[in-house]
């Protein structure tokens, strides 16, 4: 009974300490391994030239604006001055049209109101070659009662007889002089349709000299490219092109970063994921020894791809998440590539340990 007894003393003994030894030995911390990096700007050519001049260098700083780089604008400047022509020939012809049609209204008008006078006299021309007709009616009529009751002579009844025949056919002559100047009227209306299509063909043309000014402030653009300039504060990075080579569009010149947009990038694998809240407080120790504070502003999963393998009835993989920390870079020391370490506090140790880089 006894010996039983100090067995059980014994391994109650043996799973108390190896209980303490786990509580003890188990970190407060970890340490996660990052980088310091930052999200470039590669600054590249829009326009296809060879490089005549590249002002800057790897570690140079620029500004905002600063020209970096001239790509040879002598064929631009051809481009543009080959616009330049085409809009000017362009306004000149739309003038021309414009001179043209104005005259052309001028005219059909003038020939209408002028076509309406004439049809107008001519209808009045017929008014009276019919009241003198009736009138000579009128006239033969007595002259012929007159000669048939003997009154009259021969002679007065003959001429009021040619009378009326000549009044009559020069009503006759009117009524078609009348008709003439009613087709001339008609004619002159119809010129208008071919002001209505001259008017057209204006439009036509201020659209093309529209578009000849349009390609000509187009090529003006394109020329503006050839002063490639940085488009941010920063520091050269690499420089991808050289002096005196061709480049063509969209091909990088040099990468500009900004030094005060500086973070940290570390990878937790999602064992440890929770622990970490966006706007987190965490220590970032540099290999110098230096140590200043880092918000947590970023985390997202890295890859689709598993760091370990779970071994348990579950079987899945577990992902590595990526987690950034802006930390305050105003004296510089921070620069893209340096190794930074992440000290991720684990709570719920009781016991003060630590693991090293």
């Amino acid at each position: 009974m006894k010996r039983r007894l100090i067995v059980l003393l014994i391994l109650a003994a043996i799973v108390a300490g190896v209980l303490y030894y786990q509580r003890v030995t188990r970190p407060t911390e970890l340490v996660l391994t990052g980088i310091v990096t930052t999200e470039d700007v590669i600054v590249s050519a829009q326009v296809q030239g060879r490089l005549t001049s590249l002002k800057v260098r790897e570690g140079d700083q620029v500004k905002a604006g600063e020209k970096i780089a001239t790509i040879d604008p002598r064929e631009w400047q051809a481009d543009v001055a080959y616009a330049r022509s085409n809009s000017r020939a362009a306004a000149t012809q739309v003038s021309e049209a414009a001179a043209n049609l104005q005259f052309e209204q001028m005219q059909t008008h003038n020939q209408i109101v002028q076509a309406e006078a004439n049809l107008a006299a001519a209808q009045a021309a017929v008014t009276q070659g019919k009241a003198d007709l009736e009138n000579a009616q009128l006239s033969f009529t007595r002259e012929k009662a007159a000669f048939e009751q003997r009154v009259e002579s021969q002679q007065a009844y003959d001429q009021a007889r040619t009378q009326l025949a000549a009044q009559e056919a020069h009503v006759d002559a009117l009524g078609k002089q009348a008709a003439a100047a009613q087709a001339a009227v008609e004619l002159a209306r119809s010129n208008e349709s071919q002001i209505t299509s001259r008017q057209a063909m204006l439009d036509m043309q201020k659209h093309q000299a529209a578009a000849m000014n349009a390609q000509a402030d187009k090529a003006q653009v394109q020329l503006g490219y050839t002063d490639v300039t940085a488009p941010i504060n920063g520091i050269v990075d690499v420089r991808a092109a050289r002096q005196g080579e061709v480049v063509q569009p969209a091909q990088a010149i040099v990468t500009l970063i900004n030094p005060d947009d500086l973070w940290v990038r570390a990878d937790v694998e999602e064992t440890y994921i929770d622990r970490i809240r966006l706007g987190d407080k965490m220590t970032v120790r540099f290999p110098s020894g230096a140590t200043r504070e880092g918000t947590v502003f970023y985390r997202a999963v890295d890859a689709d791809y598993a760091t370990q393998r779970d071994v348990s009835r579950t079987k899945r993989d577990i992902r590595t998440f990526e987690v950034r920390l802006r930390c305050d870079n105003k004296d510089r020391a921070m620069a893209v590539g340096m190794t930074a370490y992440v000290i991720l506090p684990l709570k719920d140790s009781a016991a003060p340990g630590s693991t090293q880089p």
